[in-house]
């Protein structure tokens, strides 16, 4: 006990010290926000539960109308936000990141309702213990295992019910929930388990058929749950449609739609387009003064609208009206088995981009999409895009008219079987995104990149349609973070790309633009960026729930006490060769701990250690890569990574057996937490060359006697420059077999091997023989590898036969001499 509470001198002094050296602890880790969500045109509190949240700084918000007021740490583990929504705040999920000066945290969502927000409050499972709660309310709440959350409303008869409930679209964890609805004499009036609407989230909407007191109820499927399983349930009289059609329109319009699916019918009413970019939105009903709280999926296009016109099921039922292109086709497959046909128009070699949208906007359609003649002949067919809806591109064989012909795969139909197919010029398209290492986290899904130093960001690009180089910018950095415009090749989709932050740069973050462009054949493309952040996954990468951004988190964060630097290669390396790089480290006076490096990246067939340690107290070390036969010649950009490494040497009671020698921080309010490192910190980025290698040899078949040396000679070829001496290391030899390495000048021509086989060693033959060939070339260690193929074949002893002139005989001379022996007279 006296131990760990009194420290050594030694180790007070290190602390001291470590004090004074500002290592990078640990960014803020959030597990659960509560609650799911706040009222719009208030001031609202926001709760969330983690790790490291008393230095956080600021709350990133990538919505619009939402500002952070007021941050108020109770802990290190607790932190409450006072959050203020707007009146004109849109409705709906919004995405936050904390940032701290040590770095970003993991995504969270939230949720805005029109409506007062009511927390859920226990004992509330049974019919009887129901809560009581205002029509049009937000409940708030958490399914514990078992629970089950009941709530109470007063209806006349004749009142519209509507409960929707945001589940799993709180991203919290894995909540499948069932919703249950009874009348005021207990009997069961809706039981709503998954929707298309809303997949795992029950959405109802129904008439009372009497007055008195009806009862919600919403529990997890299998009544599973636990402190993250957090949910928000809207239940009043507001409109709850299930669709809207037609579902899209002509962006600058005002448009007429229909509303299906809620309990007292269609919804005629007015949406204006005029302000609204291109892409998926949201419209929202709206009714005798209530407004649906989410809103449905609607598309914004830059073309008018084609609407299905009944019968339409055959080439043969259409009318002569041929929709020209581009045109978004419209319709609803209302009963199981319908089909539905559209006539276009389309030149000679026009090329189009064909996209079914219905899946995605909360239709039940899964959709199986043909194009045909009007004879009848097949263009062009799809079934799954990235989703269950049909996408594919279609280059017209000849000016005329054909046939768009949709349906459901499974012979499904009904009134919420709606789609949309837009017809648009096929254009090359352009996206960037950050790659994920791991879907099943959040790991490297912002950056936080240290005063005075690098980080590696895995910034990737999508290309569709073109394959040309793709040039990177960001923009809106924080100020004194660079991150030089990078290009990545036609054939590579990301390159290495390394960001810094100026010794004087604030600490401070932004969320970040990032533009490509590219050239095709049709001119320009121009792509933004594209975050999508797994929120809730499944095994198998299955994945319920994510959140789309369109901006990267980047962030200034503390100095660390060390940093790397890459040595430029002055030599290539050579395929089936190695190559030594050399690696140094820059250390803050305090900090003398181990540095754990190593390379995220590697070309193709180019391996080397999961990583190397500088031991404590040194500032170098010698990375060797190593290239298989098969590595092509190219010139690659490769960048290394280090963190503080386990340091052996420290006590086991020690902070500093930690790993980074714990830091110890604080926030100016007495934090006394330590935390180790996160984020390593990267080198410079370096070119690797890979060429073809300046010498070749070849070994071929050498047969030796157990107990016997037998020479071995690799014949070699020069073909470039090499150093004027190597060391040659004869390797694949079979156990108790032994060759000494020599030293050789490799314009002689070739190198020779004394063999020494035991009596003991192996029989048989031992096909892996090769040649190590390595040096100092441009001051850098390099080695080559040659006679691949090579083989030794051993033979028992006394069962080696030779010719007159010493050479190894084969199996079938052997046997013929010695058949030639016998028969000869004597």
């Amino acid at each position: 006990m006296i131990r760990n509470i009194i420290l050594t001198t030694a180790t007070t002094l290190a602390t001291v010290m470590l004090a004074t050296v500002n290592l990078q602890a640990a960014p803020p880790s959030v597990e659960r926000l509560s609650p799911a969500a706040g009222q719009r045109g208030t001031t609202f509190e926001l709760t969330i539960v983690g790790a490291g949240l008393q230095s956080t700084a600021d709350v990133m918000l990538y919505g619009s109308g939402i500002s952070c007021d007021r941050l108020d740490a109770k802990s290190d583990n607790e932190l409450v936000l006072h959050l203020t929504a707007t009146a004109e705040c849109p409705t709906g999920t919004h995405s936050l990141r904390l940032r701290s000066p040590e770095g970003i945290s993991e995504l969270l969502v939230f949720s805005i309702s029109p409506f007062p927000i009511v927390p859920e409050t226990e004992s509330n499972d049974a019919f009887e213990d129901a809560q009581s709660v205002e029509l049009n309310s937000t409940l708030v709440g958490t399914i514990e295992a078992g629970d089950v959350d009941s709530f109470r409303v007063t209806l006349k008869r004749g009142d519209r019910l509507s409960v929707e409930a945001e589940a799993i679209r709180t991203g919290g964890s894995m909540l499948d929930t069932v919703l249950n609805v009874l009348g005021p004499d207990g009997s069961w009036l809706a039981f709503v388990d998954d929707t298309a609407q809303g997949r795992q989230d029950p959405i109802t909407s129904l008439i009372a058929p009497e007055d008195g007191d009806y009862i919600v109820q919403l529990h997890e499927t299998n009544f599973e749950g636990d402190e993250s399983s957090r949910y928000s349930l809207h239940i009043g009289t507001f409109p709850n449609p299930s669709f809207v059609f037609p579902p899209g329109g002509q962006s600058g319009t005002t448009l007429t739609v229909s509303f299906g699916g809620d309990a007292t019918g269609a919804i005629s009413q007015e949406v204006s387009l005029r302000d609204l970019a291109f892409g998926t939105k949201r419209v929202y009903a709206n009714q005798d003064g209530d407004q649906s709280p989410t809103g449905l999926p609607f598309r914004i296009s830059p073309f008018g609208n084609s609407n299905e016109a009944e019968p339409n099921n055959a080439a043969s039922e259409l009318s002569e009206t041929v929709a020209e292109l581009p045109i978004a086709l419209n319709g609803i497959l209302q009963v199981p088995g319908d089909v539905d046909c559209f006539r276009i128009r389309a030149e000679a070699g026009q090329k189009i981009n064909v996209e079914v949208f219905a899946s995605r906007l909360g239709s039940s359609i899964d959709s199986l999409l043909e194009i045909h003649r009007l004879n009848g002949d097949l263009v062009a067919s799809s079934d799954d895009g990235l989703s269950h809806d049909s996408h594919t591109a279609v280059t017209f064989p000849a000016t005329g008219e054909y046939v768009v012909r949709i349906t459901d795969k499974r012979g499904n139909g009904g009134e919420d079987h709606f789609y949309r197919i837009e017809l648009s010029p096929f254009l090359p398209q352009l996206t960037t995104f950050l790659s994920r290492p791991d879907r099943r986290s959040q790991e490297r899904q912002a950056i936080a990149v240290p005063r005075g130093n690098r980080v590696l960001t895995f910034l990737a690009c999508q290309r569709t349609g073109f394959s040309g180089d793709v040039n990177m910018v960001a923009s809106g950095l924080p100020e004194g973070v660079q991150l030089p415009s990078t290009l990545v090749p036609s054939d590579r989709y990301w390159v290495p790309m390394v960001i810094e932050a100026a010794a004087d740069a604030p600490i401070a973050g932004g969320l970040v633009d990032v533009e490509a462009s590219g050239v095709s054949s049709s001119g320009t493309v121009i792509g933004h960026f594209r975050q999508v952040v797994d929120l809730v996954a499944a095994s198998a990468d299955q994945l319920f729930y994510a959140a789309d951004e369109d901006r990267l988190a980047v962030a200034v964060i503390e100095e660390v006490p060390y940093s790397i630097t890459l040595q430029q290669p002055v030599t290539s390396l050579a395929p089936d060769g190695t190559l030594d790089l050399q690696i140094t480290a820059t250390r803050a006076e305090g900090f003398d701990g181990p540095l754990d490096v190593s390379f995220p990246f590697l070309p193709p067939w180019i391996d080397g250690p999961e990583k190397v340690t500088i031991p404590k107290g040194e500032s170098s070390i010698v990375y060797t890569l190593r290239a298989w036969d098969k590595a092509k010649p190219r010139t690659w950009q490769i960048c290394a990574e280090a963190k503080p490494g386990i340091d052996s040497s420290a006590s086991s009671d020690s902070e500093q057996s930690a790993g980074a020698q714990m830091m110890r921080t604080g926030s100016g309010r007495g934090s006394q937490r330590t935390r180790v490192a996160s984020t390593p910190v990267a080198s410079n980025i370096v070119d690797l060359s890979i060429a073809t290698s300046p010498v070749s040899g070849s070994i071929g078949t050498v047969i030796a006697e157990q107990g016997t040396p037998r020479q071995l000679k690799c014949s070699l070829q020069v073909s470039g420059a090499l150093p004027e001496s190597l060391t040659a290391v004869l390797e694949g030899l079979p156990n108790r077999v032994t060759a000494s390495d020599v030293k050789v000048d490799p314009r002689s021509g070739s190198v020779e091997f004394e063999l020494k086989p035991e009596s003991s060693c192996p029989v048989g033959e031992f096909p892996d023989l090769i040649v190590r060939l390595s040096g100092r070339m441009n001051d850098q260690e390099v080695s080559w590898r040659v006679g691949r193929g090579g083989t030794l074949r051993i033979e028992a002893a006394g069962m080696l036969f030779t010719d007159d002139k010493g050479q190894p005989l084969s199996r079938l001379e052997r046997l013929r001499r010695e058949a030639e022996r016998k028969t000869s007279p004597h």
